[in-house]
């Protein structure tokens, strides 16, 4: 639970964790995890195994971080072609800044403490 859950007042001091305008309507994080719709983004990757697709999102588990490139379980070339939105760590709350890391032939921007065994939630260009 972040100190933003513990004190509501304080959540206009804080940068948004996500831009509500390009994530599905129904996302939101509650205790800190990214929850789309009903469905909390961790236990379905625990549950379905990684890469998962859930309302239009990939979900996807790091593998490692080394040297500014993050590896993941998998990826789909097919739903990442166009490119990404967004991308967020959905099984925790980073307080780290932002900063860019390849990704196969892309950059994308993450909080800077990423870290092999998150979770990923991807939004793809349409």
């Amino acid at each position: 639970m972040s100190i933003f859950e513990l004190l509501p007042s304080l959540k206009a001091a804080c940068r948004p964790r996500f831009d509500s305008a390009i994530w599905p309507p129904d996302t939101h994080f509650h205790l800190g995890r990214l929850v789309i719709g009903t469905t909390v983004v961790e236990d379905l990757a625990d549950c379905c195994g990684t890469p998962t697709v859930l309302g239009g999102v990939l979900v996807t588990r790091v593998r490692s971080v080394l040297a500014g490139i993050v590896r993941v379980d998998g990826q789909s070339s097919r739903m990442l072609a166009p490119g990404i939105l967004g991308a967020e760590i959905a099984n925790r709350h980073s307080v780290a800044s932002r900063e860019y890391f390849a990704f196969g032939d892309r950059k994308i921007e993450l909080p800077s403490d990423v870290r092999a065994g998150d979770v990923l939630a991807l939004l793809p260009k349409s």
